[in-house]
Parts: C-alpha cells; structure tokens; sequence
C-alpha cells in the first residue's frame, strides 16, 4: 500500500549512513575547518577574499557578500557555541553597520571601495538580511537594528509585489533600475524570505518565498523544459 511504501521510505531515510554518529561527527570537524580557515578573511573593515593560500585580498579590501556571508556563517557557529564566533559576528555586523553602508543613499555598496558606478544589487542585499537574521537568531547586540534596515531596503526598493519577486539591481542612488529579472538573485532572496519568516515571525516572507518559487520553477523554468536560464 501507499502508506507501506512511505513507511519504508521513512525507515530508509533514517537509517541511511547520513544520519551515522561517525558522519555526523566528520560533518562537525569539517565545519570547524572551514570556519579556522575563513577567520583569516577578517579585515580592519569587515572581511576580504582569500586567495588559494588562505590570504586575504587586502588590495581589494572588505566586500560587502564576503562580510555578509562571513557574519551568517560565523552565527551559525555562534548557535553551536563554538568558542570565539560571537566576536566574529559583533566584527561583521559593525561593518555593515558603518563603512560598508551607504549613509547617504541607503543600502549597502559593493565594498569599502567600490566605485561610484557600482550597483546595489539584490543579490547583495538578500544576504545582507540572511547575516542579520542570523545574528538576531544568535543573539547579538546591533543585529536587531541591522535586521530593520535591511528589511526595509527589501521592502522599499526591491521586492515587486506585481512581479512577485525582487528585482535587479539599480545604481547607487536608487536610480535607474535595471530591467532584467535575475533568478541567482531571486534564489537567494528565497533563502532570505525564509530566514526573515523565521527570525520576523512573518509569514508574509513565506508567501514571497513560495511566489518566487512558483515563478522560476513553475513558469520560466517549466517553458524551457526545467532547464533554467542562469
């Protein structure tokens, strides 16, 4: 029967090698690798690339995905209450607090050095909201003030309520807004509607993350025989 084949379905699942101590242990000392080896991005104004070494790219200095995803990662860790991964957060969030902000405009610049001509990004700003939905579940000071900001940027400038989805990209005074429709971006602000429904208890993130869904799977990937474009 159905509810026979589910049942067998379930009892595979929970028995796989995934579900293993020993796997779960590697996956545990594997992140604590890869987190030894990302606190060497951390700069004077958030965090930096690394090149194949392990070193940062200090010519072109703190990036604002790089802190942004430094920031989530390192709250995860915080939850886990690795040691030393609460600094690293309160690190990342007082850069995107101060120098990677844009105090004039609102939102985020690229980097401490981005160019004028750089754009604002939804990509960029989908993470920015998933590193400070993370640090508010960590607990960290600022993070709830990072979270309004950054909620309020999504609203006002990038979420479409008649696309249902976010859009592009606009230069740095929120002008000029670009006509393409990005799935990579609208991809990760389906990750970030699911961490503000979480962390904002909202369900309105929910519901945008569904109406994304429904848009790039069901339509445009669907039309192209569920091969995406992007």
């Amino acid at each position: 029967s159905e509810a026979f084949v589910q049942m067998e379905l379930l009892t595979a699942t929970t028995n796989s090698w995934l579900n293993l101590p020993a796997h779960r242990h590697w996956l545990a000392l594997q992140g604590q690798r890869l987190l030894e080896f990302a606190k060497a991005s951390r700069i004077d104004n958030g965090f930096a690339d690394l090149d194949n070494r392990g070193r940062p790219d200090l010519a072109g200095g703190a990036l604002t995905i790089q802190t942004a995803r430094m920031t989530h990662s390192f709250a995860l860790a915080c939850l886990q209450g690795i040691p030393g991964s609460a600094a690293m957060v309160d690190h990342g969030l007082r850069a995107l607090h101060g120098p990677l902000r844009d105090s004039r405009h609102g939102g985020w610049y690229a980097g401490e050095r981005a160019k004028p001509s750089s754009r604002k990004q939804a990509y960029l700003h989908a993470f920015v909201a998933l590193a400070a939905s993370s640090a508010v579940a960590a607990g960290r000071p600022d993070a709830a003030a990072l979270l309004d900001d950054a909620v309020q940027i999504l609203e006002r400038h990038f979420w479409c309520e008649e696309e249902q989805a976010f859009l592009e990209s606009y230069a740095q005074d929120w002008s000029d807004l670009e006509r393409y429709r990005g799935g990579n971006s609208n991809m990760h602000g389906v990750e970030a509607c699911l961490a503000l429904a979480d962390v904002c208890n909202d369900a309105k993130w929910l519901d945008r993350a569904l109406a994304i869904s429904e848009r790039m799977i069901h339509q445009h990937a669907a039309a192209a025989g569920y091969l995406p474009v992007e």
